[in-house]
């Protein structure tokens, strides 16, 4: 069955920002109210030093957008991913959102070419009566090799956030995740504890690295 980002009609997709290295498309997606974002980022930095910066939960408060808290759950067995709690803070008088979601990496072999498959798994704790639980979540990261030190960033997600919330509302914000989320990015990769490449398990296999990408990059 195909994923959401399989599904998703490029063609149909809005530029909203663009820059000397980002871009941020949003996209409708089939059967929701709400869009989904596309970030395109080419950052002075090496693969393995975003990967690093991915998989170091501890700093995920500092760079990742609006996010409060981010803890590991499971490292679950063999190289099938882990499942990391999220707490998304919200304006008043919003409720902050939960997030419970599986992540699981992926190697091209011939390229180099990373990709991280980010799908939520809103049953896997009872739910916490101070948030809302996410009932819904998917999106990936794609970091390519450019040059030693350089590499482009493709990261998409598409979320419900249930609860009562409009989503016109929260379609105007759309852009501020991959926005902030990326600047902050491009900023803690520079950090020397970065340089270091993360072992983390991912499985080889060009096959299951999903792109349908390549028209925001030619944007």
């Amino acid at each position: 069955m195909p994923s959401l980002l399989e599904k998703i009609n490029n063609e149909s997709c809005t530029l909203r920002l663009k820059n000397d290295w980002l871009k941020i498309f949003t996209c409708p997606v089939p059967s929701s109210d709400f869009l989904s974002f596309v970030g395109v980022a080419e950052l002075d930095a090496s693969r393995d030093a975003v990967l690093a910066l991915l998989y170091d939960i501890e700093s995920a408060t500092e760079w990742v957008w609006k996010t409060s808290e981010m803890r590991l759950l499971q490292e679950l067995s063999g190289d099938d991913g882990r499942v990391v709690y999220q707490v998304v803070s919200a304006p008043w008088p919003v409720t902050d959102r939960e997030i419970i979601s599986r992540s699981e990496g992926f190697m091209d072999p011939e390229t180099g070419e990373a990709f991280i498959s980010i799908e939520g798994l809103p049953d896997f704790l009872p739910p916490d009566s101070r948030y809302v639980r996410v009932p819904s979540l998917t999106g990936a990261w794609n970091i390519t090799p450019l040059a030693l030190d350089r590499c482009r960033v493709v990261f998409r997600l598409h979320i419900e956030p249930g609860g009562e919330i409009p989503s016109w509302l929260a379609n105007i914000a759309v852009i501020d995740t991959p926005y902030h989320t990326l600047c902050n990015l491009k900023e803690m990769v520079k950090r020397e504890k970065y340089r270091t490449p993360v072992k983390a398990p991912f499985k080889e296999s060009s096959r299951d690295v999903i792109r349908n990408y390549e028209e925001f990059i030619s944007a």
